[in-house]
């Protein structure tokens, strides 16, 4: 009998702490730690020139030269083509004997009126004559005044007759060759500025009140993958595209060699940063029905808390409120928990 007791008890002592050993729930902890958090948003965009001038004739004729081609790298004021100046070198000697011919007139011109004058004052002449002979002097000086204008022109027209580049840039297209008659106006070439070059980005019409000048901007491309590049935003368009309900951010930068126009990229703006936030990895954090919360770590045993969240980056999670910087709470298996639950730490 005494036997069959002591049997019972132990069987009952073993029960109970194996009901012990099976209440704990083993779990893995982190500590709340500090960081400066940066909000970022990335976003596609497509990379394109700031100048990419279209050249047309300022003068008709014949192509008689082609010297650029599409890819060659021209340099401001280069010559691409010449068109034949020939008309337009008679039409400058015209204009220098008709310059020669009223510039002589105006000098007999001027002799007389002075003569006139000179007669005048001895009253040998009439006021009549005096009156013409400035009239005439005054219309030979308006026809001077044409013909220089006119003389300016023509020795445009001949400088016009050589097709140059306004930029510093590349040939991206050639719309003529030699032999060709072209008039006024025809696109002849395109050229594109690659060294400076421009993204637009577009952002959720909620980030209107975050966006502003100045904020830094890393930008990669495909085409140049080792490659990126730190710039900042340097307009923001003033409306919301009513398509796309975004707003357009336009960013400028150096081509740092190998950047082309026309490729994408891949945009990240930082929009702000945080000092010294607190943080925590996102398994941490669990959500129930009162909201987000945290199992605080207390000897062999959790206090559930209640937390407010902000950013997320990287796995990790800004704690607002609810913590302090060093406080211990569970990780793995924190979503098993409950306030009060019974622990054993496994941090291996």
């Amino acid at each position: 009998m005494v036997k069959k007791a002591k049997l019972i008890l132990f069987t009952v002592l073993v029960l109970s702490s194996s009901q012990v050993l099976l209440a704990q729930i083993t779990i893995s902890t982190t500590t709340v730690t500090s960081m400066n958090l940066t909000e970022e948003e990335s976003v596609m965009g497509m990379i394109y020139s700031r100048a990419s001038p279209s050249l047309a004739t300022e003068v008709s004729g014949r192509v008689i030269e082609v010297l650029a081609d599409i890819g060659d790298e021209v340099n401001k004021g280069q010559v691409l083509a010449k068109i034949d100046p020939e008309k337009y070198r008679l039409q400058l000697a015209q204009s220098k004997a008709e310059m020669a011919r009223l510039s002589a007139l105006l000098i007999n011109q001027e002799l007389d009126l002075k003569r006139a004058e000179e007669l005048f004052k001895d009253s040998l002449v009439s006021a009549e004559m005096i009156d013409r002979s400035r009239a005439e002097y005054s219309v030979l000086k308006e026809q001077i005044n044409a013909a220089e204008a006119q003389l300016n022109n023509s020795n445009r027209l001949i400088e016009e007759t050589e097709i140059k580049a306004p930029i510093k840039s590349k040939v991206s297209a050639k719309n003529i060759d030699v032999g060709d008659f072209v008039q006024t106006g025809i696109i002849v070439f395109e050229v594109v500025d690659t060294d400076n070059l421009r993204v637009a980005l577009s952002f959720p019409e909620y980030l209107n009140l975050k966006l502003k000048k100045g904020l830094d901007v890393y930008l990669t491309t495909p085409t140049s993958i080792d490659q990126l590049i730190e710039t900042t935003i340097k307009d923001i368009k003033p409306d919301v595209n009513s398509n796309s309900r975004s707003i357009t951010a336009i960013v400028d930068f150096e081509n740092p060699g190998s950047w082309v126009p026309g490729a994408s990229t891949q945009a990240t703006i930082t929009l702000s940063t945080i000092k010294n936030a607190l943080v925590l990895p996102q398994l941490s954090i669990v959500r129930r029905s009162i909201g987000n919360v945290v199992f605080l770590v207390n000897e062999n045993r959790v206090v559930q808390r209640s937390v407010s969240t902000g950013l997320q980056k990287n796995g990790l999670v800004q704690i607002i409120s609810g913590l302090k910087k060093g406080d211990i709470v569970a990780l793995d298996g924190a979503g098993f928990l409950t306030n009060g639950s019974e622990i054993s730490i496994n941090n291996d």
